[in-house]
């Protein structure tokens, strides 16, 4: 069985998603900012961060994408993702590095006055319009008309959009009919509210 090593609303919540929508036997283990701060936290993922995923032979995965990858793989009956090694998995992975690589630590943090770089929220919007005018062609979803684990990843993302989510939605309205079914999947429901992010305006 897995262990989610979890933090509301933090990065780990593309991966209780996932999850949840696979219904794979895992336990949930919640975690304070403190506690992710801990130098014995660091003995699971050496970087300190949210997520990490314990295996059942007591190996720990860390890196969001790399347990998004490690479990689509792992679980292909699930049905959420491409099959592994087709062309299909290629573009899947594309977009999930996208995210992980450009689209994640683009995403600005407030300075010690709460405001907001403006040119640091104007780079992470032209990393957002590339998603947004994916969605707009291809979609409803990155992957056309199959849902995929790159839907929950960019909903998670979405939650962090600054200044505010809603702020995000107005500029993007891809994106914001994206979240808006997300939080409508029965699936999701649970986890949704268990991180607080169920409505538009949770901060």
């Amino acid at each position: 069985m897995y262990k989610l090593y979890n933090v509301k609303a933090w990065g780990s919540a593309a991966v209780h998603f996932l999850l949840e929508e696979m219904a794979v036997p895992y336990t949930n283990i919640w975690m304070t900012p403190e506690q992710v701060s801990a130098p014995e936290f660091r003995e699971l993922n050496p970087l300190g961060l949210i997520p990490a995923l314990g295996l059942a032979d007591g190996r720990t995965l860390f890196e969001s994408a790399a347990i998004v990858t490690f479990l689509v793989t792992a679980h292909p009956d699930k049905g959420l993702s491409p099959a592994a090694g087709s062309d299909d998995f290629g573009e899947f992975l594309s977009w999930l590095h996208f995210m992980s690589t450009n689209l994640y630590p683009a995403i600005p943090h407030k300075s010690a006055d709460d405001t907001y770089d403006p040119a640091v929220v104007a780079k992470s919007d032209e990393l957002w319009a590339i998603l947004a005018k994916r969605l707009e062609v291809d979609g409803p979803w990155l992957l056309g008309e199959t849902y995929s684990a790159l839907d929950t990843y960019a909903f998670m993302i979405s939650l962090w959009g600054k200044p505010t989510e809603a702020d995000l939605h107005r500029k993007f309205p891809a994106v914001a009919r994206l979240a808006r079914a997300i939080r409508s999947r029965p699936k999701l429901k649970a986890a949704l509210e268990a991180h607080g992010v169920m409505e538009m305006g949770w901060v």
